[in-house]
């Protein structure tokens, strides 16, 4: 028989839900208080030569605000006074940009640290970097805003030889995180130029990395980029009536597999990149959170759960895929052990959150809720939130298929659809002992009790 809460605990479910509601307002609801630049880009060089390395910066005016930079008349930098606060700068610029070589961290000197015009052009090459930095300054009457130049720099770090295992870490201005970009051209001595895009607060990263550097960069990378709140919002609603983790986890491989196929085909040019197919993945994702959280009030099947993951999987590999695009400047001579690693890492993110996303409601039904009633709540809760979800990225969704068009739109989805609806259809051939009996459903038993008090 199913149990209803008592006067005495229902205070407490209306707290949890108002939390749970919290959560799921819609996009943009809560604004960003901090005014800051979509993207700050920096610019570098650096290069091994004559038992050195020299690392060549330049760094927008508007990062170097802390620094108290000397004005004079309406915000004009006092370019006759700023000596000492460049030197400031500069050192901590070292100690912000960090090198790791052959095993040792390498402590930099600065020199010829300066200012240079907004229309200053040359850090288009090391040559030319180079050139400026060593060339003359500013004259110390030109009329410069604070904040509208550029400061560069120019770093040095001894070596007994040409380093052969480098590292870099990026911890520019912390609180901008990946809105802060280090353009960076590295200039081996014995190797092609290698030009990478360097994500603040990304870590450290291997600048020519082994193939088992670069394997443990991209399980982790992939691992990380798998503990995205929506897919864990879609993860909730598939498992919440279940208690079964080897078909949940069944169901979980399935999709993992499902975002490999697509997100490789992304990387390696096999598939038509397009403006449509993160839109389309936000979509379905949505829609299938809204159709999933229908399902628990009524009788949830494990074997449409293994469809719904096959097709989620393979629309959420157009999202993975552009996030492994990115980062696969890092790979350096191992690209197929990075991209294999990189679906490894999103697979075993992914079977975490299932371990813990069962551990959570299993701790949240027994506390708080019994099971039947914490399957209604929380699947009214996350389809709420996902039906605001569906009709943002629709709206995306309809504005980019305007511009593809449906035809063309077909033409780029079904080849790497059809894979999908495959995979899903051998859900209906598994063995019967897969399909997990789910929670009983509370919603039968509370439109029999709101039919009978109304006939009463």
């Amino acid at each position: 028989m199913a149990r209803f809460p008592t006067e005495s605990s229902l205070l407490r479910y209306l707290w949890l839900i108002a939390l749970l509601a919290l959560v799921a307002l819609p996009r943009g609801a809560v604004a960003n208080g901090a005014d800051l630049p979509p993207q700050i880009v920096l610019q570098g060089f650096l290069k091994p030569e004559d038992g050195r390395l020299r690392l060549l910066v330049r760094v927008p005016l508007v990062l170097l605000s802390s620094f108290s930079l000397p004005k004079r008349g309406l915000g004009y930098l006092d370019l006759a006074n700023i000596d000492d606060a460049l030197k400031k700068a500069a050192t901590a610029t070292g100690q912000q940009i960090e090198l790791f070589a052959d095993g040792a961290a390498l402590a930099p000197t600065a020199s010829e640290p300066r200012i240079s015009l907004p229309s200053d052009r040359s850090f288009s090459s090391y040559s030319t970097a180079l050139a400026h930095l060593q060339g003359p300054p500013l004259p110390i009457d030109t009329d410069l805003f604070w904040n509208q130049g550029f400061f560069d720099t120019q770093l040095e770090y001894s070596l007994q030889s040409a380093p052969t295992n480098l590292w870099i870490r990026v911890n520019v201005a912390p609180e901008l995180g990946r809105r802060l970009k280090l353009r960076l051209e590295y200039l081996p001595v014995d190797s092609p130029p290698l030009v990478y895009e360097l994500p603040g607060g990304a870590g450290w990263i291997p600048l020519n990395p082994s193939w088992y550097e670069a394997a443990w960069l991209f399980v982790k990378g992939g691992f990380l980029d798998a503990f995205a709140f929506d897919r864990f919002v879609f993860l909730l609603c598939l498992i919440a009536p279940f208690r079964q983790f080897r078909s949940l986890l069944a169901v979980v491989l399935v999709m993992a597999g499902m975002q490999a196929l697509t997100s490789t085909g992304i990387t390696e040019g096999t598939m038509v990149d397009s403006p449509l197919l993160q839109p389309l993945f936000g979509t379905s994702l949505a829609a299938a959170i809204v159709f999933l959280a229908i399902g628990n009030l009524a009788t949830p099947s494990l074997r449409r759960r293994w469809f719904i993951s096959a097709i989620v999987g393979a629309f959420g590999g157009f999202g993975l895929g552009h996030l492994l695009a990115d980062v696969l400047q890092f790979a350096g001579a191992h690209r197929i052990v990075s991209v294999v690693s990189f679906n490894v890492g999103v697979a075993l993110g992914e079977i975490v959150m299932l371990a813990f996303g069962l551990a959570a409601l299993r701790l949240l039904f027994a506390r708080l809720l019994g099971p039947a009633l914490g399957v209604v709540v929380l699947s009214a809760v996350l389809g709420h939130m996902g039906w605001h979800w569906m009709v943002d990225e629709g709206h995306e969704l309809l504005h980019q298929l305007g511009h593809v068009g449906l035809h063309t739109a077909l033409l780029i989805i079904t080849p790497w659809l059809l894979p999908a609806l495959l995979v899903g259809g051998l859900a209906y051939f598994l063995p019967s002992r897969f399909d997990a009996v789910p929670i009983p459903s509370l919603l039968p038993a509370l439109l029999r009790n709101g039919v009978g008090a109304h006939r009463n």
